[in-house]
């Protein structure tokens, strides 16, 4: 394993420490559709924009990704910005410490 993608694993896994970031991150990973900003925020009990650093902070660390959608019906203008969703990111982390040899 070269030693930049172990790096990043390990900054990707440690992007967890945080313990507003791990409940937010467990959060999404548990439900089944897209979470919103204001969802995950009241689901871990913390302001919006605290839950939208952090959320930021996993998907810079490769563990979420985001989508945008509008969540009402109104289109056109004056309709707003979509809303930033998140969701698991499709990417899996595996890490060895040390790192194993291979023969």
């Amino acid at each position: 394993m070269a030693a930049a993608p172990l790096v990043d694993q390990i900054a990707a896994i440690a992007a967890l420490a945080d313990p507003v970031r791990r409940s937010l991150y467990f959060y999404v990973v548990g439900r089944a559709v897209h979470v919103g900003r204001d969802e995950a925020a009241r689901a871990v009990k913390v302001s919006r924009a605290l839950a939208a650093f952090h959320l930021d902070k996993l998907v810079e660390a490769g563990l979420l990704v985001t989508t945008y959608r509008r969540l009402t019906k109104r289109r056109g203008p004056g309709a707003g910005r979509p809303a930033k969703l998140y969701r698991l990111a499709a990417r899996q982390f595996t890490v060895t410490l040390p790192p194993r040899r291979r023969s």
